[in-house]
């Protein structure tokens, strides 16, 4: 019976470790996947963790079929390197097709959470701040100068695949 109740239990903390939003280590295998935006907003000054209440809301300035657009990231192996694709949601803007993606650039995380976006001959760096199963939160990895500090633009995403 014990060992029924332990069984149960371990079954139990898999079900509920794979429901919770878990940290995850800034790596490539965490990274992939699908990841679609949910907020875009600018920090206060010197909040460089997005922790505070934001002083811009973004997202809700953009036009209702850019709020579900994707990016996925894809693991390259050892011929090819990682790979980022954008992608149109449902709900596709005048001229775009829904539910389609394109190839952007390239990406790398490195272990301090610096993420690199490379295309057309332009690096891109940007911090992720949190890494979890289901919820990521990048910025640019410099801020603007304001009058009362550093702000910064935060984008969050939830993974969808």
């Amino acid at each position: 019976m014990i060992l029924h109740l332990l069984v149960s239990s371990a079954c139990n903390r898999d079900d509920q470790s794979f429901q919770e939003d878990n940290n995850l280590a800034f790596k490539d295998t965490n990274l992939q996947g699908d990841w679609k935006r949910t907020a875009q907003y600018i920090s206060q000054a010197n909040d460089s963790l997005g922790i505070l209440m934001p002083t811009e809301d973004l997202f809700v300035q953009f036009d209702y079929c850019r709020k579900d657009d994707i990016i996925r990231y894809q693991k390259g192996d050892e011929q090819t390197e990682n790979i980022y694709f954008w992608g149109i949601g449902e709900m596709a803007c005048h001229s775009q097709i829904s539910n389609s993606f394109r190839e952007i650039g390239t990406w790398n995380i490195e272990k301090s959470g610096k993420l690199t976006h490379s295309y057309s001959d332009v690096d891109k760096s940007l911090i992720v701040v949190i890494l979890r199963t289901r919820k990521l939160l990048i910025r640019n990895e410099s801020g603007t100068k304001a009058p009362d500090g550093t702000v910064y633009e935060f984008t969050e995403y939830e993974r969808v695949r």
